[in-house]
């Protein structure tokens, strides 16, 4: 039974990275592709002032084909031929894996308000 709690627990942990990874290519593609009137400031890591900015070249998504919709403190991307949608918090991209790893071990229920 241990062994399978490890596994699992190993494979959340790919999971959260995979999901971290692809939260910050997302990120990077709003802040590059979009004209953000802050966007000094949010390279600067103020990830709370992304606005819904008009797509650089008139474009009506992202590269890959990602919608997003910037609202309060997160940015919802969903992939118009995929469906896949990522929802992401804007205060911190920076979640640390030992962290989330706490937080699973901690309970052995994800719980998104703990962590």
């Amino acid at each position: 039974m241990k062994a399978i709690a490890q596994e699992i627990t190993e494979e959340l942990l790919a999971v959260m990275d995979m999901y971290q990874r692809i939260a910050r290519q997302l990120i990077d593609q709003l802040i590059l592709e979009t004209d953000q009137p802050d966007r000094t400031e949010i390279l600067a890591g103020e990830y709370h002032l992304l606005t819904n900015a008009d797509v650089i070249h008139g474009e009506e998504e992202l590269t890959g084909n990602w919608y997003f919709d910037v609202h309060g403190e997160h940015c919802m991307f969903q992939n118009t031929e995929t469906g896949q949608t990522l929802e992401v918090f804007l205060g911190s991209l920076r979640i640390s894996r030992i962290r989330l790893r706490t937080c699973w071990i901690s309970s052995n229920v994800w719980r998104h308000n703990m962590c």
